[in-house]
């Protein structure tokens, strides 16, 4: 189950940690924490990451993305062995962040970023591209509406089978997983969203829900991604999302 952990706590630990290519190791985190803490993030950051937190009108989601980005750092810091503040980030074509400082003599690290309301969820893993994406049920989305609109058939027809009162939670395991797709490509959520379908494994409770990718564009998107959707507090949707079937989930606490 992923549950949130206090960042203050997380941040206290040391050690260096290893990332693997059998796995894809999932830290979850609040988004809020005391002043102090905040302010210590803050430091952290670039001067870009800062000009943007500083673009934000509300305080809550500037302390937010303060949070998220300078615990990141922290953490990726234990997985190279370099000072946080010193790490160095680039962007993709579709703005998917990659770490350009990699740890000498080890396989390239590579991590995803996602958050929602007041909790952040980051994936690492070692020479493999990935994807998460962690969202909070809004009840004033429109499950049949959105999905009609930007679904592939069977997966509006799924939803639209629901029971009324699990269309939203259905509605949002499509949508996590549509996202994290995006994201371990690297395309952006300009790709069209009803031009690759979801296809879920039957559901086995001792273990995260299966799914694959089927991309009909082939020439822009890879295909037969494999996700995992790992079980969340109610009223709450994950996804990671990589290639191959050689890779499992790693809850990091």
């Amino acid at each position: 189950m992923i549950q949130p952990a206090n960042p203050h706590l997380l941040c206290e630990a040391r050690g260096a940690l290893h990332a693997s290519v059998d796995h894809i190791q999932l830290w979850c985190f609040a988004l809020n924490s005391h002043a102090g803490f905040t302010a210590q993030c803050g430091q952290l950051l670039s001067d870009a990451e800062q000009a943007r937190a500083s673009r934000f009108i509300n305080p809550r989601d500037r302390d937010a993305f303060v949070l998220a980005h300078g615990v990141l750092r922290q953490l990726l810091a234990r997985y190279t062995g370099m000072d946080a503040q010193a790490l160095r980030f680039g962007e993709g074509a579709a703005g998917k962040p990659f770490l350009e400082t990699q740890p000498a003599g080890r396989s390239a690290l590579a991590f995803n970023l996602s958050h929602s309301r007041d909790r952040a969820l980051l994936g690492v893993t070692a020479a493999r591209e990935l994807g998460v994406d962690l969202e909070r049920h809004d009840s004033r989305v429109e499950p049949l509406a959105i999905g009609r609109r930007f679904f592939f058939g069977p997966e509006y027809e799924d939803i639209a089978a629901m029971p009324a009162d699990l269309r939203h939670a259905r509605f949002f395991r499509y949508w996590v997983a549509k996202e994290a797709v995006l994201k371990a490509q690297g395309v952006g959520l300009g790709f069209p969203l009803d031009s690759f379908q979801i296809r879920f494994a039957a559901a086995d409770t001792s273990s995260p829900m299966r799914a694959v990718a089927d991309s009909f564009d082939l020439a822009r998107l890879d295909g037969h991604w494999r996700l995992q959707l790992p079980p969340c507090d109610p009223g709450w949707s994950a996804a990671v999302c990589a290639a191959g079937d050689d890779w499992s989930i790693q809850l990091m606490t």
